[in-house]
């Protein structure tokens, strides 16, 4: 009796069938997938960092600051994450150790240096008043 031989393991069926796959490709079809493969990691890539929350804060938020020796306040630039520019003219009236009190004034627009001196003036007058009523 003819019987037909036997079945090889699973593991080595399987390894058999991925070479013979392997064996099948054209060159046309090792270009495509090695195009797919140069596409697919940046793009991965691209998706994982945009899932990240402490990366999409590090690369869309912008902090900067400008003191002005001459006013005697700070000038500061804040957006966060792609958000809406916020600037603030702030005027520091109280140091103990390492922490700071400030008075500011918060604006949706940058200002120009007359408003920047007047808004400093104010400040200080604010804190002046505040250091006063303290005593």
């Amino acid at each position: 009796m003819d019987q037909p031989p036997p079945a090889p393991a699973p593991a080595e069926g399987r390894y058999l069938g991925w070479l013979n796959a392997v064996k099948g490709l054209t060159i046309s079809n090792v270009l495509v997938i090695g195009m797919l493969v140069v596409i697919a990691i940046p793009a991965y890539l691209v998706w994982r960092a945009l899932d990240d929350e402490k990366l999409l804060d590090r690369f869309l938020s912008t902090y900067e600051e400008f003191s002005s020796q001459q006013a005697g306040c700070t000038l500061r630039h804040a957006q966060q994450r792609g958000g809406p520019d916020v600037w603030a003219v702030s005027s520091g009236f109280a140091f103990t150790g390492s922490d700071r009190w400030f008075v500011n004034v918060a604006l949706d627009r940058q200002p120009d240096r007359e408003e920047i001196n007047s808004y400093c003036e104010a400040l200080k007058l604010i804190a002046d008043k505040m250091l006063a009523d303290d005593k």
